[in-house]
């Protein structure tokens, strides 16, 4: 019977063990590294500023191009967020795959193809790069 607690004991003391070790892996997998949700630009494709892209849209219409910003905020759905580059700031809407949700001051690398309409720009997402909290622009 004493035999039989011991080891149960040390089953449970094995569990929590796994479950603290998976903890830290899952923490320590989303510090530093870059995460991607749906279809980003090659990393070698140079950021369109922001400016750019609000300045002149019907230049842009149509086309896709990459923004390299920080997250502003984030709908609750996770339909949408609000990108900004220094003091300009805009909606980008997130069809599938949803994004994670993510924390304001978050910076991204966003690829977004351009739609100039009547009263608007409209961003849609075609991938989005998580960046390290260390690469704000």
């Amino acid at each position: 019977m004493q035999q039989w607690k011991e080891s149960e004991v040390a089953m449970k003391t094995l569990r929590i063990g796994l479950v603290v070790l998976a903890g830290v892996a899952l923490v320590s997998g989303g510090c530093g590294g870059t995460k991607t949700v749906g279809v980003p630009a090659k990393a070698d494709t140079p950021a369109t500023p922001l400016a750019s892209v609000l300045d002149a849209p019907e230049k842009f219409d149509g086309q896709t191009v990459v923004l390299q910003g920080v997250l502003s905020a984030q709908c609750a759905a996770l339909c949408d967020f609000t990108y900004a580059e220094g003091n300009r700031s805009v909606t980008v809407y997130t069809p599938d795959p949803k994004p994670p949700k993510m924390q304001a001051g978050q910076p991204v690398r966003v690829t977004v193809q351009v739609h100039k309409g009547d009263e608007h720009v409209v961003l849609n997402a075609k991938g989005l790069e998580i960046l390290p909290r260390k690469a704000t622009p």
